[in-house]
Parts: C-alpha cells; sequence; structure tokens
C-alpha cells in the first residue's frame, strides 16, 4: 500500500531543488526541461479509518528525504485521503497535498491520483500549487514515478517562478 502514492510532492514531494534558484523556469514564464529530484523514503504509515482494509477516508501519511545529482537538498511531507475505492480494492482514489521543504523555501503539490491495483509505480501528474520563499509564485505540474517501494523520482515542471532579488 505504501507505494500507492509517493507524490512528494509534494508530491508530491517532488523535490530536491537545492538551492538551484530559479532552474527549471525562463524568465517568461515558459516551463524548461523539467528538474529532476529523487526521494528516499523516511517514514510511511497507512492508518486505516472505519472499515477494515481500503475505505474512504483512510489515510497514507510519509515523508522522504530528497536529493539532487546525489546531494541531499531537502524532505517532503505528504498526506493522501483516499476518496473512491472499487471493490475489491482495484482502484483507489486519493487526494493528495504534499510540501517539499528546501533551502530557499518550500514548494507545494496538490491532485487527485488513481491507483491501479497495490503496486502502480505511476506515473501520476499532480499540480504545483505554490510555495514560499523563492517559491512563493511557482506553479505548473509534477510528474511522479517510483522506481522502488522507497524511492521515488520526480519530474518538475515549473511555467511560473518568481526569482529573488
Amino acid at each position: 500500500m505504501r507505494s500507492i502514492v509517493r507524490v512528494s510532492a509534494a508530491a508530491l514531494t517532488a523535490v530536491a531543488f537545492g538551492g538551484v534558484g530559479a532552474a527549471g523556469a525562463a524568465a517568461d514564464g515558459k516551463a524548461k526541461s523539467p528538474l529532476r529530484l529523487v526521494a528516499i523514503e523516511k517514514q510511511s504509515e497507512f492508518v486505516d479509518l472505519g472499515t477494515s482494509g481500503p475505505s474512504l477516508g483512510d489515510q497514507l501519511v510519509f515523508s522522504e528525504t530528497l536529493f539532487r545529482r546525489g546531494r541531499e537538498v531537502g524532505d517532503s511531507g505528504v498526506v493522501c485521503t483516499v476518496t473512491e475505492v472499487v471493490a475489491p480494492y482495484d482502484v483507489l482514489t486519493f487526494h493528495c497535498v504534499g510540501t517539499l521543504s528546501l533551502p530557499k523555501g518550500q514548494i507545494t503539490l496538490q491532485g487527485r491520483i488513481e491507483v491501479q491495483g497495490e503496486d502502480d509505480p505511476g506515473p501520476f501528474t499532480v499540480a504545483i500549487t505554490g510555495g514560499t520563499g523563492a517559491y512563493r509564485a511557482a506553479g505548473g505540474e509534477a510528474r511522479i514515478r517510483d522506481t522502488s517501494p522507497t524511492r521515488t523520482v520526480y519530474r518538475l515542471f515549473l511555467t511560473k517562478f518568481k526569482r529573488q532579488h
């Protein structure tokens, strides 16, 4: 169940920007090549609320350490809530919200993802909904794919970005 939604993300979580400044977005607001980040799971828990097994309201909560080019650059926190279950648990739909904490600020991610079976590695696409600090006007999308049960690759396509002066 853990590999279901790595959305660093923060997805969600997506991240390891580490000090890259405005990398990933052009001054005119158009996306350049995506920023590629690798996330390694720190902690995760599937919170089974109500009916035993996957059901509405259950949550997947996780945190990750973020890397860029092999160097640690931050961490993430993500909460994904089950919003639809198609029996016998072949398809789960989650609404995920995540935050990526980086040296120059935070990036927020949010989206609805559908998981086809317990080992679905993605890819999943979620929105970059904003940020703080150097990322305060961030927008675009994050594409997330699990490459193992504890490792996720994020590609961030930034279309808006406020440079720090």
